[in-house]
């Protein structure tokens, strides 16, 4: 299947960020639907644009070409009807994988719109290196998060260490080939006007947008569940079968289910683990209410609810740095920062991830939901790709408005899973808080959501 073109990606965006007038935003969808190649898929997007441009199509078209637009964009199909036929019973065991994306909804701002938040931030506090090193990032069109955090990461970890910086050059620069003699002269005429790496400077700089990271994550701290959270505990009330993974620090998820008296246990406070009725929430990246100390480990998990009480009030405002009371040492929230050496960061949550990999391997079928499978979480992908081919019946259904995701996972699966069948694969490219409720209700055999979905294009 052929993707999405950037043409028409770039189109979809035009027409999102500026207001065109309707007959404008017909002439482009025809002359865009006449000029794409026949095996591109139309994004599920052009639907809602046609809805809202339909009743001025017969100002601007003869009823023929209202007819021949009508028909392609009818054609989209936005989640694939086998999805509408999966019906559990109470043994099949189902694993919710949540992202980003199923927190979006709550103003939560996803990845690729971090950055732009820790920049704000950073120049309120009036910092040179900060300023200046922002200006750099806009100036090169960095604007990815979790590449400025590694770079950080790295930075630090080679600036004290010179046999790493050398082979990072190395690598990086020369790849082993004879270098000429300007090549080779160059760097050292640029290490004698900077003999000295100031290690103590960028620490410094690595730990400050460490800090900055975790203001940034305070603000999530007041935000409330939206309806994929609450179409999950729906489910969870009538299929106990049921885990949640989540990579989001949020609390939305863990709100929607205490309030609706739903015990929990795989956090890391270790409570209900042998508690039948409790579900199991497994939080991979940490929570916006666990902490633990830099200096003995301690890990603490703080109630949810209360922090938030107490925060919305504002009676303490949120920790984002606190006293270890075991031994006086700093205490922070338990937050994996989206880069690529989580394992090496943040051992105390291998036994977390060890669990999330079991609940994976377990389910028979695996909604994810808002989650992008990005580069610095194949870790994830890997676990699910060795589940799936352990696993020949297990089926995973996505839930994301990224219509190029499902056929790349296609073919990712494919290319490493012996006989693998792309339709154990399934798409329901949509917004979260639109698709899953429906889909959930379906699973439970509650509303035919096929039959409703022929008769809206009848």
């Amino acid at each position: 299947m052929s993707g999405i073109s950037e043409e028409q990606k770039d189109l979809l965006k035009d027409l999102e960020r500026r207001s065109y007038p309707p007959d404008l935003v017909l002439h482009r969808l025809f002359v865009f639907l006449k000029e794409k190649a026949e095996e591109e898929p139309l994004d599920p997007k052009w639907l809602n644009i046609w809805k809202k441009c339909e009743p001025d199509a017969y100002k601007v078209f003869p009823p023929d070409v209202i007819k021949e637009i009508r028909e392609k964009i009818q054609s989209i199909k936005p989640i694939d009807e086998e999805i509408w036929k999966i019906k559990i019973k109470d043994e099949t065991k189902v694993t919710f994988l949540l992202g980003a994306g199923a927190s979006a909804p709550s103003g939560i701002p996803t990845v690729n719109k971090l950055l732009s938040e820790l920049w704000k931030r950073a120049r309120k506090i009036g910092r040179e290196d900060l300023d200046r090193l922002a200006e750099w990032c806009k100036e090169r069109d960095i604007d990815n998060i979790e590449d400025l955090l590694t770079a950080a990461y790295i930075s630090n970890f080679a600036a004290r260490n010179s046999n790493v910086t050398s082979l990072l050059n190395y690598f990086i620069f020369s790849g082993g080939r004879q270098l000429s003699d300007e090549e080779y002269f160059l760097p050292r005429r640029r290490l004698r006007r900077n003999p000295q790496i100031d290690v103590s400077s960028i620490s410094f700089l690595q730990h400050t947008l460490q800090t900055l990271f975790g203001l940034l994550t305070s603000t999530m701290i007041s935000a409330s569940p939206n309806p994929t959270h609450e179409a999950i505990v729906s489910f969870i009330e009538r299929h106990k079968n049921t885990s949640i993974i989540t990579t989001n620090y949020d609390g939305c998820m863990d709100e929607a289910l205490l309030k609706n008296g739903v015990l929990l246990k795989g956090t890391i406070s270790g409570e209900n683990e042998d508690n039948p009725e409790a579900t199991q929430l497994i939080k991979m990246h940490g929570s916006i209410n666990w902490a633990y100390c830099d200096s003995c480990q301690d890990v603490r998990e703080f109630d949810l609810l209360e922090l938030k009480r107490i925060y919305e009030n504002d009676k303490l405002s949120y920790p984002v740095i606190g006293i270890c009371k075991n031994c006086g040492g700093l205490r922070r929230p338990l937050l994996v920062p989206p880069l690529s050496f989580k394992f090496l960061m943040f051992p105390n949550l291998i036994d977390i991830w060890n669990a999330a990999s079991r609940s994976i391997q377990d389910a028979d079928y695996l909604i994810v939901v808002g989650y992008s499978f990005s580069e610095a979480d194949t870790y994830i992908t890997k676990i699910i790709s060795r589940s799936m081919s352990m696993n020949e019946n297990q089926k995973m259904i996505i839930v994301n408005t990224d219509l190029d995701l499902v056929p790349t996972l296609r073919d990712r699966f494919a290319a490493h899973i012996e006989n693998f069948g792309k339709s154990r694969i399934l798409k329901a490219c949509e917004s979260s808080e639109k698709a899953l409720p429906e889909i959930l209700k379906s699973m439970l055999g509650q509303k035919d959501n096929k039959k409703k979905s022929n008769a809206k294009n009848k």
